[in-house]
């Protein structure tokens, strides 16, 4: 009788912590958009559409990058979408409304001069 109530509460706690994740996950699908102009050759319009896991970057001069991503609580893992720098930059996100904010934690890519200027607005 225990072990059936251990694996009872054990299943519980794991669809309730993967449903937590797919929540967090599927709350950034959608499209973004933001105008950089303090990043001086980066500066411009760009759009970020998520779709879980995944994520597509859409910059000036009709430069398209593809990347991935994994959220943990409040804070996402980017990989991508430059092939000139593949490291991965981490990141405390926010979504108020219908924008999206990123405060960088680390990230040697370039990333930041995009993601944290100011928020992104949710199209």
């Amino acid at each position: 009788m225990k072990l059936v109530r251990r694996t009872t509460t054990l299943a519980l706690i794991l669809l309730a912590t993967s449903a937590t994740l797919a929540g967090a996950s599927s709350s950034l699908s959608g499209e973004y958009v933001t105008t950089v102009k303090t990043a001086g050759s980066l500066n411009g319009t760009y759009r970020i559409a998520f779709s879980p896991g995944h994520f597509i970057l859409h910059a000036p001069y009709d430069i398209t990058g593809h990347g991935t991503y994994s959220i943990s609580g409040s804070k996402i893992t980017m990989h991508g979408p430059s092939a000139t720098c593949t490291a991965a930059g981490t990141y405390e996100f926010k979504i108020s409304g219908s924008y999206l904010s990123f405060k960088k934690i680390h990230d040697p890519c370039q990333r930041s001069e995009i993601l944290t200027p100011h928020a992104l607005k949710r199209t």
